[in-house]
């Protein structure tokens, strides 16, 4: 599932091994813990060694994005957890090759606010990458790997025509309330995405694209398991899966009601932390808005290492919440943040100056898989509450017209974009698929260079002309061509994009009105006021980078189908063209055959222009130097924080 970023950074294909898993319809075994694992209680003999530990290995990258992944060391000390573990660890637990030391706190930064804990409903990119330390799903990616593995899932099996999945749950595993958790938990989560009054995005991944079907879910009490029986072959149902949290149904069921439910009002930002009962690594200890998030280790988690220690290592993860990217940079430069994702363009000269004093460890991860784009407000619709248009009429009659939106795009100078805001480390695009998704990668879609007299051209053969000589053009009908463009305030260097785009058509002769505003507004007006004229924001790649996971803004009835959302029936035909070539690739198992699907898919988009794809940044990361052990960063986001559990922090 794809989702708006608030970084202007970050889409392959989905792994070998899941493919091969869809051919032949096979098991997925995971390693196994013994069945009696040490509980880590503080008493246990290897629990109360207290050697300093060694400082972590520093992680030396150079223009690759699969780094190295992290040895065990059976050497390393393995400290005391504080709080303790509690109850016997499941005899499914699963075993993560790595070694730690128990302790620390492990700071790290993000931008703009919480909007909610519920994972039913993540709302931006932040939502969806925090629910991952409360809640676990049934099979979850690994970053490192770019591969699919089970998680409270111990395995499953799919049937020889591939419409019938069986998901075996792992026996023991208690939620942190310490209440068993079973499959009755996980028909649950996912009666409550299905539900037909509950909207949610993650729903579109599993809706057959062109009948909006969604798979038929059933408990099997006897095996522990769930089962699927679907409508048609998906290819990438082990993906919409994995986007699905587990939730409590003890603690929540009462608010899955037939009529009007009550679950979206549920774990919000205001909620008591001891109401956000999960199975994930952490817990929520305490959050403070505009602050911070403060999450301890969960005492019943379900993963062990090499040495059969209990994860995670880390006593308790703080997430700082910080308005701006140079405030956050400030944080890390002074020390203050253990790590800093998405390092910007702008900030890209300081922290090699970090690197050379060996302060950091700079990490170099590529061509982003995020894009940055700007789109126009096509949607026809009206509020219902006043009856007034959501986009007035003259705006309409602008943005509706294409040969309009190709003089937008050949007047928009990404180069300058490029040299500007980010000082040369980006990428020109033309699609939602950067060069950095090499998979999926197509060079041959429509381009619009920036060539600022053609554009010009193209509204002079409109009759779209500056008749009063102000400076500004007039439409065919005498209006003065004038709209809004917004970006979330929170980003320094989109704000930077955001004037240069406004200086590029100003140039082309229409007046606009820049301004920023925060991100969650922007949001909302985005899906659901739908309030708004034109909008700078990007899409944050979707894990795993396949583009079927970008349904729910591809497809016309997609709740992130930024220029139109939600749409009843496809508003063109171009958009019905999509729609089918979605279902298509969905139901092939040949990736060459569903990459000239999705070849098709993204010259229709090109060809029609709805959003405008600008630019790709490069991909940077950085760590305190030897401060982090068992980093394993990945071009994927979070870069750095996907393998949260198996992180460990040496003491200072």
């Amino acid at each position: 599932m794809f989702s708006i970023s608030r970084n202007p950074l970050r889409w392959t294909a989905l792994s070998f091994l899941v493919i091969s898993l869809l051919i032949a319809g096979c098991t997925v075994e995971s390693s196994k813990a013994p069945v009696t694992p040490p509980n880590g209680d503080s008493t246990n003999e290897q629990t109360v060694q207290r050697d300093a530990p060694a400082k972590p290995r520093v992680v030396r990258i150079s223009k690759m994005d699969r780094p190295e992944e992290p040895k065990p060391d059976p050497s390393q000390p393995i400290g005391v957890p504080s709080p303790a573990f509690s109850g016997e660890v499941s005899p499914d637990a699963v075993v993560i090759d790595r070694t730690g030391t128990y302790g620390g706190r492990f700071v790290y930064a993000i931008l703009g606010e919480v909007e909610t804990f519920n994972p039913v409903e993540p709302k931006g990119a932040t939502d969806q990458e925090i629910r991952a330390l409360v809640f676990s799903p049934l099979v979850t990616y690994n970053n490192g790997k770019w591969q699919t593995e089970p998680a409270l899932a111990k395995n499953w099996e799919v049937s020889d025509d591939q419409l019938t999945w069986t998901f075996f749950i792992r026996d023991g595993i208690r939620w942190s309330d310490g209440e068993k958790l079973d499959v009755e938990d996980a028909l649950f989560s996912f009666e409550a995405v299905f539900h037909p009054q509950i909207a949610t995005s993650i729903k579109d991944g599993f809706k057959h694209p062109e009948t909006g079907e969604l798979p038929e879910v059933m408990a099997d009490k006897e095996r522990n398991a769930l089962i699927f029986k679907l409508k048609r072959i998906d290819s990438q149902f082990l993906t919409h899966v994995g986007n699905v949290s587990i939730i409590p149904e003890h603690k929540w069921r009462d608010h899955l009601q037939e009529k009007d439910p009550t679950l979206l009002q549920q774990m919000t930002s205001n909620a008591n932390p001891a109401d956000l009962v999960g199975c994930g690594p952490f817990v929520l200890k305490q959050y403070v808005p505009a602050e911070k998030i403060v999450y301890q280790r969960n005492p019943h988690y379900w993963k062990v290492d090499s040495r059969q220690q209990r994860l995670p290592y880390l006593d308790e993860v703080v997430i700082v919440l910080v308005k701006d990217s140079n405030l956050m940079w400030q944080k890390f430069e002074a020390g203050e943040l253990d790590i800093f994702e998405d390092v910007p363009a702008d900030h890209f000269r300081e922290a090699v100056a970090m690197e050379k004093e060996a302060k950091a460890s700079l990490i170099r991860l590529g061509v982003s898989l995020n894009s940055n784009w700007v789109c126009f407000n096509l949607h026809p619709g009206k509020n219902p509450d006043t009856g007034e248009p959501f986009v007035d009429e003259a705006k309409a009659y602008w943005f509706n017209n294409l040969d309009f939106r190709k003089a937008v795009n050949h007047a928009i100078d990404r180069d300058g974009i490029k040299r500007t805001a980010f000082q040369g480390r980006a990428t020109a695009i033309w699609s939602s698929i950067t060069p950095g998704n090499k998979s999926w990668y197509h060079a041959g879609v429509p381009k619009y260079p920036h060539d600022l007299d053609k554009a010009k051209k193209i509204l002079d053969d409109m009759g779209w002309t500056d008749r009063d000589g102000d400076g500004v053009r007039e439409d065919d009908q005498g209006r003065k061509i004038s709209f809004s463009l917004n970006t979330n305030v929170e980003n320094n260097l989109r704000q930077q994009v955001g004037n240069l785009i406004s200086k590029d058509l100003v140039n082309l002769g229409l007046e606009i009105n820049f301004k920023p505003i925060v991100f969650n507004d922007l949001v909302t007006s985005l899906r659901d006021s739908h309030k708004w004229d034109m909008i700078l924001l990007g899409w944050g790649s979707g894990v795993p980078p396949d583009p079927a996971n970008g349904k729910n803004i591809t497809l016309s009835s997609g709740r992130l189908h930024a220029w139109y959302p939600q749409q009843p029936e496809p508003a063109t035909e171009w958009e019905a063209r999509i729609d089918n070539l979605m279902a298509m690739m969905d139901e092939e198992l040949d990736d060459k055959v569903r990459k000239k699907y999705y070849d098709e898919v993204q010259e229709l988009i090109g060809q029609n222009i709805p959003i405008l794809y600008l630019i790709a940044a490069n991909s940077y990361a950085a760590s305190q130097e030897g401060r982090i052990g068992n980093l394993w960063p990945s071009l994927l986001r979070p870069q750095m924080t996907w393998n949260l559990e198996s992180l460990w922090k040496a003491q200072p």
